[in-house]
């Protein structure tokens, strides 16, 4: 007997697709009922904050005497950021599943101040000199942090238009020194779908990212070509400046997503009159895998089935300035 197209569609879960529709206060082509949700007590709401790009990060290592540290202090801003992490700290991290993650946080200083160089502190220097890109990286979201919340994401997949992929975004690791988030889930291309996304809600007010020059996700995925999304506008239909990033199977890599290439899309088609992209203004966040680039074109590494995204931080990236090194 043979099956009339309705029978081959793939089953819609329509549960799915009610729970997206309330956890983003959405209703496609319709426009928000967050303001009904606000009326109930139903809503939560996050709020965005301003990153200054002009504060100087400084890294002190091992132990530098009181009265020479009074010195150093005046020759940074008084807003300058400063971390110290004394000889005991780095004899602990250095020997530890620790020494990761301190690592990430000095490659990310615009200056690290030595007192005595002892062996434990040249060998920081000589991973340092390695590992540096010349950048300053500020968290955003910190996954490997304790207390990280997710609250402000959810799943946002093709079942608002009739698919079947589902995905979610989880914390792993809890607790542990290679604590970080997960996105993962299934994507098919059942019934016109393809795609597999986690949002968050918008903030109010937005996120200021004026003087950065982008994003940095620490990642690690299982070698497709993930997208990632920012938005001006708070509209549910809003145009989305993406970025495709390509991933290495089972490795951690930082991709750096520069604001001045985000491509402005509406519908996943470009849209080449449209304004460049206002870091100022940033309202949401957005992950997704998808069989589409941009206007149609393919995504040439995907595949539909089982993914999974890694991510252990996204946060801004400037250039360094001032000395790298100061010894005293």
């Amino acid at each position: 007997m043979t099956q009339t197209p309705s029978e081959n569609r793939a089953q819609w879960d329509v549960t799915r697709f009610v729970q997206t529709l309330n956890n983003f206060g959405e209703i496609p082509f319709l426009g928000s009922f967050r303001w009904l949700q606000q009326l109930l007590g139903q809503a939560k709401t996050f709020a965005g904050k301003s990153y200054d790009a002009n504060v100087r990060k400084v890294a002190i290592l091992g132990d530098v005497p009181s009265e020479k540290m009074s010195l150093l202090l005046q020759q940074f801003p008084t807003d300058t950021q400063i971390e110290t992490f004394p000889e005991k700290t780095l004899k602990v991290a250095m020997s530890s599943a620790e020494g990761r993650q301190l690592m990430a946080q000095l490659v990310t200083a615009d200056t690290i101040v030595i007192g005595e160089e002892t062996a434990e502190i040249s060998a920081v220097l000589i991973q340092l000199e390695e590992e540096r890109k010349g950048l300053v990286v500020e968290p955003i979201f910190d996954f490997s942090k304790p207390g990280c919340n997710l609250a402000a994401w959810g799943a946002l997949d093709d079942v608002v238009m009739g698919g079947v992929s589902q995905g979610q975004i989880a914390l792993v690791n809890s607790g542990q020194p290679d604590q970080h988030v997960v996105f993962a889930g299934v994507v098919s291309t059942e019934n016109s779908g393809g795609f597999s996304s986690v949002r968050t809600q918008n903030f109010e007010p937005a996120f200021d990212f004026s003087g950065w020059l982008g994003l940095q996700l620490a990642v690690k995925g299982d070698g497709q070509r993930y997208k990632f999304i920012l938005r001006n506008s708070a509209g549910w239909d809003s145009p989305a400046y993406i970025y495709g990033f390509d991933t290495v199977a089972d490795k951690w890599i930082d991709v750096d997503v520069p604001f001045s290439e985000l491509v402005p899309t509406f519908r996943a088609r470009t849209v080449p009159s449209a304004s460049p992209y206002d870091p100022a203004k940033t309202v949401s966040f957005q992950l997704m895998l998808s069989k589409f680039e941009y206007d149609r074109q393919l995504n040439s590494s995907f595949t539909a089935g089982p993914f999974k995204l890694a991510v252990k931080q996204i946060g801004l990236y400037r250039s360094q300035e001032g000395e790298t090194v100061i010894r005293v």
